[in-house]
């Protein structure tokens, strides 16, 4: 005696998991800036972004304990 196993549903569930993971794959490597299809690759930022965020780093920060004299 057989089961039958209606093939369609599966197939159709088996689709959209395998779907989702392929789009949140896609969507997560997007997000962190690399090319999805390209191993290794990262997607490049426009020129004036970069700048600003360069700058923004390379500035000094001011310490509270350069204010304190000795005696504190």
């Amino acid at each position: 005696m057989r089961i039958l196993i209606p093939w369609k549903p599966v197939v159709l569930v088996w689709g959209l998991l395998s779907g989702m993971i392929f789009f949140g794959f896609i969507a997560s490597s997007v997000l962190q800036g690399k090319d999805p299809f390209a191993p290794g690759a990262t997607i490049t930022q426009p020129t004036a972004v970069k700048t600003r965020t360069a700058q923004s780093g390379q500035q000094p920060r001011q310490s509270n304990k350069a204010a304190r004299t000795p005696s504190q």
